[in-house]
């Protein structure tokens, strides 16, 4: 795939089959320890652009788009596939920067803050505490390279 577009087709069956096991995770808890390794390792898209600023590094910060959840709480949603994230278009912006990257860097990047997968789809919805992130960033580090 690469830096080429995705098309339609594509968009629709991107990580199709991770979506469904979501879903039946949501509906029985107990699927999630057989998911979450592979949630990890999964490419998921973002809303966000690289910024002005580097890390110390050099190398290009992102802007990640973050929202409030019901508590209050600032959270980085997350998508399983572009389609997904047509929940956040309003009339007057409808279109996104999306960026594509492993769950785990994702988690890794956004230490200390929340996360939402698949937001405003009750079927396919997952929110993660930071605790819960960190746990699954350790326990998966080998899935980095």
């Amino acid at each position: 795939m690469g830096n080429q577009p995705l098309s339609n087709e594509e968009i629709k069956n991107f990580n199709k089959a991770l979506e469904e096991r979501i879903t039946d995770a949501v509906q029985d808890n107990t699927k999630w320890k057989s998911l979450l390794p592979d949630l990890m390792n999964a490419e998921v898209f973002i809303v966000a652009h690289a910024s002005d600023r580097e890390d110390e590094n050099g190398n290009k910060l992102l802007n990640i788009l973050s929202m409030t959840n019901k508590q209050g709480q600032q959270v980085i949603p997350f998508f399983t596939s572009p389609n997904r994230m047509a929940v956040l278009a309003k009339p007057d912006r409808n279109t996104f920067n999306c960026m594509k990257m492993k769950t785990i860097r994702l988690f890794q990047a956004i230490k200390g803050k929340g996360a939402v997968l698949n937001p405003g789809h009750a079927n396919c919805f997952k929110l993660f505490t930071p605790f819960e992130m960190n746990l699954l960033v350790m326990e998966n580090k080998d899935l980095v390279k």
